[in-house]
C-alpha cells in the first residue's frame, strides 16, 4: 500500500461510521483480492493500514492494496451471509475459498413447475427451484440421480407441462418408471407427494419416508388399488436395499455432519461425513484455496468453510462437529445457520463420544484425498512440461526418460562427472551415476564429456537397457559436439542431444552454431533447467567429497605411528558421521586402536592443516 493509497483510504474512512458490513480490498487492476466482514467497519479497516504486527498473509495483502470498497448491512448476521456470497462471486486471492467451486454438481428439483423433474446441474440460481449439493464426485452424483429416477416414478424429459393436447407416453411409463403426466391424467397433488418424498430422501429422512410410503401402500391395498400399492411396495423395497448398504455410526439416530481438515504447505482438503438417522450417508471432499504457508489457524479455516458451504445449502443438519473449541465467531455462525435453516443448529467438537471414531476416519480421508490431488496436479504439471519440451525441441516422442551430464573439477584436479535421470518429469535416484575421469587429469571439459557419454552408452548397450529419449549436456556447442561424437562412434547416431549453457540458459542443437533462447518460465524449459541444476549439484557434491578425502589422506600420511588400517578407520568415520576436521579428541580416541595420546597428535595435525 503506497502513500497515495493510504491517504485516499484514510480520507474515505472519515465518512464511514462504526457500522456492521462487508469490506472489499482491491488491487491496482480493480480486482477484488479480499472480502471481510466486521461489526465495526471503520475500526476493522484501520487495522490493515499499519503493516507492523501483521502476519505474513495479511502483510502480502497490504502491499497489493490499491483501493477499498464496502457494503453496509443492518447487522452482523447479514454481513456474514453477504461475505460468503461475495467470496463465491469474486473468488478473491487472499480469502480461504472452495477450489473450483463453480464446477461442483448439484441435483436440482424444478419445483417452480407444476410437474417437477430432477436433473444434474452446475449452475445454482435463485429461481424457485430446490438445489441439493454440492457433490464432489460427479460419477457418484449421476448414480444417485439414476437411483432416484429408478425408485420414484417422475418424468425425465424436459417437456413444458401441462400440454394443451395429451401426448403418447414414452417407454418410461411402460416400464413403470414414470406416471406420464404428459398424458394429462395425473393429479398435481399425487405428483407433488412423490416430489416431497424425493426431497425427504435427499434430506436424509429415509426412515420417516419409508414409514409414510408403507402407510400409503396399506391404504391403497385396503381400497383394492393393488397396482398403485405395488408401486409403493417396490419403492419401499428399493429404499430398504439402499439403507442396508449404510453402516450405523451413531446409535442416537441423529442427523449430523462431521468435518475434518488436513493441510500441507499451501494445500488443504476438508472432508464432510454426512450422518443421517445415525447412518453414514455420504462423504464430500473439498479442496481449499487461499491457504498461506504459515496458515495455522484451523478455526479460521473451519469457519470460512462453514460459511461458504452451509450458507447456500438446502439442508443443514442439526449438528455440525469440528475439532476446535467454541468462541464468539462460532456462536455467531450457529445463530446465523439457525436463522437460515429455521431450526436450532449447534456447532461443537467431535473429540469425544461416538463422533470421535468418525472424525478419525474423516481426517484420514482428508489426508488421502489431499495427497491424491497433489499427486494428480503434479502429474499433470509434469505431463504438460514434457509436452511443452517435445514441442519446443521437435522431438518425435514424449521425453519421459531424460538424462543430464555435468563435469566438476578444481582447476583440472580431481575431475569427476555426474549423470542424473528423470522419469516422467521427476528425479529417478536409482538412475543417478558418479564417474571418476580415467583419461583426463587437467582441464578438458569437452574431452571428459566424450568419455562419460561413451562409458554410459557402452554400458547401456552391454546390458541391453533402453536409451534415453533425450540427453542434456551441461555446456555449449563444444561439449555437445563431443557428446554426439561419442554416440556416433557407437553407431548410436539416432540418440537426441541438446546442450544447455548456464550463462544465458541458451539451448544448443547438434550441428547448429547459433543457440536458441526460449522463455525461461515455460514448463519445458523449467524441466531441463531443473535437470541441469540437479546434475550440477550431484557432480559438485561428489567432487568435494573426493577432494576432501584426498586432502585428509595426505594430512594423515604425515602423522607418525598411524598405520594404514587406522587411517582407513578414521576416513570411514569422517565419511559416515561428519567432517574429519570437526572430529574431537574423544571422537578419535573412540576409534579402535587409537590411544588418547595418539588421538591428541592426530587432532593437532588436522587442525594445523585444515583444508
Amino acid at each position: 500500500m503506497n502513500e497515495t493509497t493510504l491517504n485516499s483510504i484514510q480520507l474515505k474512512l472519515k465518512t464511514l461510521g462504526d457500522l456492521p458490513g462487508v469490506y472489499l480490498w482491491k488491487n491496482s487492476e480493480n480486482q477484488v483480492i479480499y472480502v471481510g466482514k466486521a461489526i465495526k467497519l471503520r475500526q476493522r479497516i484501520r487495522s490493515y493500514l499499519n503493516p507492523k504486527g501483521l502476519d505474513m498473509k495479511t502483510l502480502s495483502l497490504h502491499f497489493e492494496i490499491s483501493d477499498l470498497d464496502w457494503m453496509i448491512t443492518n447487522n452482523e448476521v447479514e454481513a456474514l451471509i453477504l461475505e460468503a456470497n461475495l467470496i463465491k462471486k469474486f473468488n478473491p486471492k487472499y480469502n480461504i475459498r472452495l477450489k473450483d467451486d463453480k464446477k461442483y454438481p448439484f441435483l436440482c428439483i424444478s419445483t417452480d413447475e407444476m410437474y417437477p423433474r430432477i436433473f444434474l446441474t452446475r449452475n445454482v440460481r435463485s429461481d424457485g427451484k430446490k438445489y441439493f449439493g454440492p457433490f464432489t464426485d460427479v460419477r457418484a452424483t449421476r448414480e444417485l440421480l439414476a437411483l432416484i429416477q429408478k425408485i420414484f416414478p417422475i418424468r425425465k424429459t424436459p417437456l413444458s407441462l401441462p400440454v394443451k393436447k395429451p401426448v403418447r407416453p414414452c417407454l418410461n411409463f411402460h416400464i413403470k418408471r414414470c406416471l406420464a403426466p404428459c398424458q394429462g391424467n395425473v393429479p398435481v397433488e399425487e405428483y407433488s407427494e412423490i416430489i416431497n418424498q424425493i426431497i425427504d430422501f435427499l434430506s436424509g429422512n429415509k426412515s420417516g419416508l419409508i414409514k409414510q410410503l408403507r402407510q400409503k401402500m396399506v391404504s391403497y391395498s385396503e381400497n383394492l388399488s393393488f397396482e398403485k400399492a405395488a408401486v409403493y411396495r417396490d419403492t419401499i423395497e428399493s429404499l430398504g436395499q439402499y439403507n442396508s448398504k449404510q453402516a450405523i455410526v451413531n446409535t442416537n439416530l441423529a442427523d449430523e455432519d462431521v468435518l475434518a481438515l488436513y493441510c500441507k504447505e499451501k494445500n488443504a482438503q476438508i472432508v464432510v461425513f454426512e450422518i443421517r438417522e445415525g447412518k453414514l450417508n455420504g462423504k464430500k471432499s473439498f479442496a481449499l484455496d487461499g491457504i498461506s504457508e504459515d496458515e495455522s489457524k484451523e478455526k479460521e479455516i473451519y469457519s470460512s468453510f462453514i460459511k461458504l458451504y452451509y450458507f447456500s445449502n438446502f439442508f443443514i443438519p442439526g449438528k455440525i462437529k469440528i475439532p476446535v473449541s467454541k468462541d464468539k465467531e462460532i456462536d455467531k455462525l450457529e445463530s446465523t445457520l439457525s436463522l437460515i435453516a429455521q431450526k436450532k443448529i449447534s456447532i461443537h467438537s467431535p473429540l469425544r463420544g461416538s463422533s470421535f471414531p468418525v472424525f478419525k476416519m474423516a481426517k484420514l480421508t482428508a489426508e488421502k484425498d489431499l495427497m491424491e490431488r497433489v499427486l494428480a496436479t503434479k502429474y499433470r504439471s509434469m505431463e504438460a512440461a514434457m509436452e511443452d519440451l517435445q514441442k519446443k525441441l521437435n522431438l518425435p516422442n514424449l521425453p519421459k526418460h531424460i538424462e543430464c551430464y555435468d563435469i566438476s573439477h578444481f582447476q583440472g584436479s580431481q575431475p569427476v562427472a555426474s549423470g542424473v535421470m528423470f522419469l516422467n518429469g521427476e528425479p529417478h535416484k536409482p538412475g543417478y551415476r558418479h564417474y571418476v575421469m580415467r583419461g583426463y587429469d587437467s582441464i578438458n571439459d569437452p574431452g571428459m564429456i566424450h568419455e562419460v557419454i561413451s562409458r554410459r552408452l557402452q554400458r547401456l548397450m552391454n546390458e541391453n537397457k533402453p536409451y534415453p529419449d533425450l540427453i542434456v549436456i551441461d555446456g555449449g556447442q563444444t561439449q555437445l559436439s563431443r557428446a554426439v561424437e561419442a554416440a556416433l562412434s557407437l553407431d548410436l547416431g539416432q540418440l537426441l542431444f541438446i546442450g544447455l549453457a548456464k550463462k544465458r540458459e541458451e539451448v544448443y542443437f547438434p550441428g547448429e552454431t547459433e543457440p536458441y533462447q526460449f522463455p525461461l518460465n515455460d514448463p519445458g524449459i523449467r524441466l531441463i533447467r531443473r535437470l541441469r541444476n540437479e546434475a550440477h549439484r550431484f557432480a559438485i557434491t561428489f567432487h568435494r567429497k573426493r577432494r576432501n578425502k584426498n586432502t585428509y589422506q595426505s594430512i594423515l600420511d604425515g602423522i607418525p605411528n598411524l598405520g594404514v588400517k587406522r587411517k582407513k578407520d578414521i576416513l570411514e568415520k569422517f565419511q559416515g558421521v561428519k567432517r574429519i576436521d570437526s572430529l574431537s579428541v574423544e571422537d578419535l580416541a573412540g576409534i579402535n586402536g587409537i590411544s588418547i595420546s595418539l588421538a591428541e597428535k592426530i587432532h593437532s595435525k588436522i587442525q594445523e592443516n585444515k583444508p
